[in-house]
């Protein structure tokens, strides 16, 4: 497993340009805060979890560059939909619009 440094790596990735985007959309920095942090947090645990019930699923069915490439498409899917679903949800509770 990744040190704590590798998520927080990945996290900042995400977050920052996210932040851009919301900021320059939005117009509040603490609406695309928000925002940008939702979704940061949502698409690391999307991604952490996508990634593991791939690496589970596939198991040693297939090769080992069929099962890396597989993997991270699996990842990246779930990342970008833990993303998404964590700021419709945080959207729906707080009301925020733009």
């Amino acid at each position: 497993m990744p040190p704590l440094f590798a998520y927080l790596f990945v996290a900042i990735c995400v977050f920052v340009p996210i932040f851009g985007i919301a900021l320059f959309m939005l117009k509040s920095a603490r609406r695309a805060f928000g925002i940008a942090s939702v979704f940061a947090l949502g698409s690391v645990f999307g991604f952490l979890v996508c990634a593991y019930l791939g690496n589970t699923v596939m198991g040693h069915a297939v090769g080992s560059e069929v099962r890396d490439a597989l993997g991270a498409a699996f990842a990246t899917g779930g990342a970008v939909a833990g993303g998404v679903l964590a700021v419709w949800w945080f959207i729906g509770k707080t009301g925020l619009r733009s």
